[in-house]
């Protein structure tokens, strides 16, 4: 099972995909809604992978 590492680099790739992807959605701008999911899909992948 994967043990979660929420440390401080990865929880704040969380509030950067918020952010970004939040401004994106006020000025409509799929540009940036897009690189907010890459954001959040980054901080999901460096908080379920596996310890060295």
């Amino acid at each position: 099972m994967a043990s979660f590492k929420l440390n401080a680099s990865t929880f704040a790739l969380f509030i950067v995909a918020l952010l970004v992807g939040g401004v994106g959605l006020y000025i409509e701008n799929n540009g940036f809604v897009i690189a907010g999911a890459i954001f959040l899909m980054v901080g999901l992948i460096m908080l379920v992978k596996p310890k060295p």
